[in-house]
């Protein structure tokens, strides 16, 4: 899935993503952490109003614009988190 970037930052501490999924419809992220790792970024991303979600999205460019496509490979996906988890470590 490949998602276009919508909006920017909201309020200061919180960055909203709006992504639109498989119907069109609108659904906003709260932007939790950009992680880089094997010189790509990631951006863990979470539903807002659901506290237990949260995605990985690997970012690129395509064509002058950043996007977000969903990490479906769960090795990539649990690399991600272990970069993330281990911030907290140091």
């Amino acid at each position: 899935m490949v998602t276009e970037f919508e909006r920017g930052m909201i309020m200061e501490e919180n960055k909203i993503i709006t992504m639109l999924d498989e119907d069109g419809e609108k659904i906003d992220f709260e932007l939790i952490e950009i992680i880089e790792l094997d010189e790509k970024k990631y951006a863990l991303l979470a539903p807002i109003g659901e506290d237990d979600d949260a995605f990985v999205y690997k970012i690129e460019v395509i064509d002058g614009k950043e996007q977000y496509i969903a990490v479906e490979d769960e090795e990539e996906f649990e690399r991600v988190l272990e970069e993330y988890d281990s911030t907290f470590e140091e």
